[in-house]
């Protein structure tokens, strides 16, 4: 154990840990823009970010991913509205989510005899914070509208064959059939909900964001999203029905950011969770 908090000590010191936060935190930032103007149609009417109070243009140094939200307390400084903890919490957790996939696949080590690079890695850090930033922005879509949008999902699930010619690990039938598998699945329990309640209980969202992730991460990474994305939205569930009395059994909650969470931590930890199942199973 003290040898583990040890390596997160030295990791936190890292210089590069720090950059890659900085990098996340400002993707986030342009993430934050994705989630505004994506399902209002508007991504590309300004080329500059504008106050969505009274569309004034947001100068550079007020546009800083964290800092300037504090520094303006959460107000536009154009017309004083106010801007919500989404922006600095979507900055922040972009940043924290890009040093953790980092760690997870390290491409630059710094020695004695300076830097030394691994190409492999490098794919793999670069296609885990794409993943999982596109992720994120479903994510908050869903959880503000209750929607994910197709121009997110869709060309996720066409470029996965790039993704396959690009990943050092991927396959093209572990994609081809985590395509197949993962939009069948949820369309099968969809369709047998219907049949039972004759309402809709899954939306088509759901079943294309799986089947996305399956493109993106293969058949392996099914069941483990849909175990974990299930078990944490039962407690999310039960969590807010908890702290409000207006829900119910029946009300509506997304599932997206369930199954988001479900992949990211199989993309994350998915190899050190099977390794404590097979030392306790044996």
């Amino acid at each position: 154990m003290s040898m583990l908090w040890f390596r997160l000590y030295v990791l936190l010191l890292s210089p590069l840990t720090w950059l890659v936060f900085v990098m996340g935190a400002t993707i986030g930032s342009f993430l934050n823009v994705c989630i505004y103007r994506i399902p209002l149609g508007t991504f590309f009417k300004h080329h500059r970010s504008v106050c969505r109070g009274c569309a004034a243009e947001i100068p550079f140094y007020l546009n800083i991913p964290i800092l300037s939200w504090i520094f303006l307390r959460g107000k536009a400084r154009c017309c004083g509205m106010s801007l919500g903890l989404q922006y600095p919490l979507v900055e922040l957790l972009t940043g924290l989510l890009f040093v953790v996939i980092y760690w997870r696949f390290p491409f630059v080590t710094l020695g004695d005899e300076g830097a030394a690079w691994d190409g492999a890695n490098m794919l793999r850090c670069v296609h885990a914070a794409i993943f999982c930033s596109l992720l994120l922005v479903c994510s908050v879509i869903d959880m503000r509208l209750m929607i994910i949008p197709d121009v997110i999902s869709l060309p996720m699930i066409a470029l996965s064959p790039l993704v396959v010619y690009l990943h050092p690990d991927l396959d093209w039938p572990s994609a081809l059939i985590g395509v197949f598998a993962g939009g069948g699945s949820l369309y099968a329990v969809a369709w047998l909900y219907w049949l039972i309640r004759r309402e809709v209980g899954m939306g088509m969202g759901d079943v294309k964001l799986l089947a996305a992730i399956g493109g993106w991460l293969g058949y392996q990474a099914i069941v483990p999203t849909v175990f974990f994305g299930s078990l944490l939205g039962a407690i999310g569930g039960v969590l807010m029905m908890a702290a409000s009395r207006r829900l119910t059994l029946r009300t509506a909650i997304p599932f997206g950011p369930f199954l988001a969470l479900g992949a990211i931590i199989h993309l994350i930890l998915g190899p050190y969770i099977q390794e404590l199942m097979l030392r306790y199973s044996s």
